[in-house]
């Protein structure tokens, strides 16, 4: 018989002298193991079967139920008569405060929803209303009373908020806290087999079977942080359905249930996809390789934590659960636990941490780290210190050696440069995300074709300066089932303004035409009128220019990659400081302007004048020209000048990453008669 771990922490402090107990955490749940000499029941009545088999005269008391007689068992109850009125705190306190000292017989008094009794302060305890400072200064009398050690009397305090007065929490009260953990997995599967079991035995109607696909393994697996009430409702559920119980709903009540528990403050993300779902981004998967093999094997000398940063849009987020895949764990995604109120953000980040540590073994995850913790100031700061408590408890739980190889942390960011030293030695772990590279390119595009189909999700492909391009054996422009094309002025072919849009897919060339027609034919065809869109066709002008230049886009296209690869060759015999221009083998470049960088410390007017000098058209600078410059003026044009504050911040910006690579770059037309 295992029983559960809090059971056996009350039978030790029972044995060590402890006659005061404070039960908190999963405290509403059933209580069943296997080899339980007891039906599944609530733990007060848990607790008065398993007291009354040690000799206990069992009560329970409540405000809302008043003062009840658990088991009868003993002949008649003297405690009962004394208590004229079963809902009076005074009156039960005061009669049980003469009984819990005699030694004539065993009793054990069952408080339910201590919270509400001795209630935490904001301020100092004198500011309690009179009913809890009565029960505060009963209860704590009681635990620190000789005489109830020497009668070996019990109290038990049951907490459903885990939010009971410092005065009997803190070391020295005489009650022991006993945390009771959601039941783990030989709790989950001795539940479901006695489950299983009823419905064998004629009770269908009640409980519902497993679905087909999911074994009994995998549903332990997936029901990990669930309640054992939880499971039994789910059954339960099923059943008045007439569905089994499927995969979709363990996820779905394991998301809310999780959710409830924490108060908001985590979010349950089922894995459902792993590592073959990522393209690129090698050094990652070698690294998630290798941690798998060691997790899996029980190694403790894992990293605790790891930081994924880099630009947005990489696949940070998409990565976190792909590891957690790939780990089989759950992914919880910790949100803000800071509150307004004094203490409550250390007690949210208390009760997300005990629900972390009993998910175990679980991946969490810190999105916008920079955000969520940011960086600690020399002195205390602006909230009483409470910032630099948190982190530091944090830091200590994440730096906790029992939970290595069982609870690993990640975080993702998109500004490292935020984070102060304590937090980065926190993360011995940092993995770059950059944007993909052209051979990355082509093995996503495969990759996100394929999961746009499983989802039946449209893709859109905006090739807008990629006209006549090449990626993976594949046009782009050809991946997805629409593709943006610019006409603009600049692009490899131009009709001066507009651009096009191409599919293979007849229903949406039918959209298309409607969303350019009149305001009429849109409502006819049950789309909401757009007065705007008769502008939207390209002028027939720009049409008859767009299909003469495509007779001949090929060969120029051709004649333009020959001027690349003799501009790059040229590059190399000159002996200019100029990098050559990187061509991947992956992908064909559209190559209508090339933009090479000077090496830093070289003369851009000097190398200009040799290119020119040998018949090429160069000059300075980027197409883009004064960055910083062309940034203010687009956020002035743009929605942000409603935002004076944050338009002025931009303003004063001075790109200095922007300037210095536009000083080394040159613009080359790779014209056909180039040298």
């Amino acid at each position: 018989m295992s029983q559960p771990r809090w059971l056996t922490q009350l039978e030790e402090a029972r044995q060590a002298g402890i006659r005061g107990f404070i039960l908190t955490g999963n405290t509403s749940d059933l209580v069943h193991y296997e080899g339980s000499p007891l039906a599944p029941c609530q733990v007060r009545f848990f607790l008065a079967q398993w007291l009354d088999r040690d000799g206990y005269d069992v009560y329970l008391f409540s405000l809302a139920n008043g003062l009840q007689r658990l088991r009868n068992t003993r002949g008649d109850s003297p405690l009962l008569g004394q208590v004229a009125d079963p809902r009076s705190l005074e009156q039960v306190l005061s009669a049980f405060g003469n009984e819990l000292q005699q030694r004539e017989r065993r009793i054990a008094l069952i408080v339910d929803y201590a919270d509400h009794l001795c209630p935490i302060s904001q301020g100092t305890n004198a500011m309690l209303a009179p009913q809890h400072l009565l029960a505060l200064e009963t209860f704590h009398t009681w635990g620190t009373s000789d005489r109830i050690r020497a009668a070996e009397n019990l109290i038990f305090l049951i907490s459903h908020e885990n939010q009971v007065n410092d005065l009997l929490v803190r070391t020295g009260s005489g009650y022991r806290v006993i945390w009771i953990d959601l039941p783990n997995e030989a709790e989950r599967r001795s539940l479901t087999a006695l489950l299983l079991q009823l419905r064998q035995q004629g009770r269908a109607r009640d409980f519902a079977d497993l679905d087909m696909g999911l074994s009994l393994q995998e549903f332990l697996r997936m029901s990990g942080g669930l309640r054992l009430r939880d499971i039994e409702g789910l059954f339960r559920q099923a059943a008045a359905r007439g569905t089994p119980v499927t995969r979709a709903l363990v996820r779905d009540l394991k998301a809310e249930v999780i959710r409830q528990m924490a108060g908001g403050l985590l979010e349950v993300k089922e894995p459902s996809h792993g590592l073959e779902q990522i393209a690129g981004l090698p050094h990652l998967k070698v690294f998630v390789q290798r941690l798998k093999r060691r997790w899996h094997a029980g190694a403790t000398d894992l990293p605790q934590a790891i930081l994924l940063a880099g630009v947005p849009g990489c696949g940070k987020s998409f990565s976190v659960i792909a590891i957690a895949y790939e780990l089989q764990v759950p992914c919880l995604a910790m949100r803000n636990v800071r509150e307004q109120w004094v203490g409550a953000s250390e007690r949210n980040l208390e009760r997300v941490l005990q629900i972390i540590e009993t998910l175990a073994p679980c991946l969490v995850w810190i999105d916008e780290l920079d955000q969520a913790i940011g960086q600690r100031t020399t002195g205390e700061s602006a909230d009483a210190g409470t910032s630099e408590r948190m982190m530091a408890r944090l830091w200590e739980f994440m730096g906790a050696m029992r939970h290595r190889g069982r609870i690993l942390w990640v975080a993702t960011t998109n500004r490292p440069d935020l984070l102060d030293a304590a937090t980065l030695d926190r993360f011995p772990i940092v993995i770059p995300m950059l944007h993909p590279t052209p051979k990355e390119v082509g093995e996503l595009l495969p990759t996100l074709r394929r999961w746009c189909d499983r989802q039946g999700i449209p893709l859109i492909e905006d090739a807008s300066q990629a006209m006549g391009a090449e990626c993976s054996g594949r046009k782009v422009g050809a991946w997805g089932d629409l593709a943006c094309f610019s006409l603009t002025v600049g692009k490899p072919l131009t009709t001066g303004e507009g651009g096009i849009i191409l599919t293979p897919h007849e229903a949406l060339y039918e959209r298309l035409l409607a969303l350019c027609a009149h305001p009429l034919r849109q409502q006819y065809a049950g789309l909401e009128p757009n007065p705007f869109s008769l502008r939207a066709p390209l002028n027939p002008l720009g049409v008859e220019r767009f299909l003469e230049a495509w007779k001949t886009f090929p060969q120029r296209l051709q004649e333009r990659q020959l001027a690349l690869q003799r501009l790059n060759a040229f590059i190399e015999a000159s002996g200019l400081p100029l990098f050559p221009v990187q061509v991947q083998r992956e992908s064909t470049h559209a190559a209508y302007r090339l933009c090479p960088r000077v090496i830093e410390g070289s003369s851009r007017e000097e190398v200009v004048e040799a290119l020119q000098a040998q018949g090429w058209l160069a000059g300075e600078g980027s197409p883009a020209h004064d960055l910083p410059h062309a940034l203010r003026r687009a956020l002035q044009a743009g929605h942000w000048r409603h935002h004076p504050q944050a338009l002025e911040r931009a303003s004063r910006s001075r790109c200095p990453n922007a300037r210095r690579l536009e000083r080394t770059l040159i613009t080359l037309e790779p014209h056909p008669n180039a040298p």
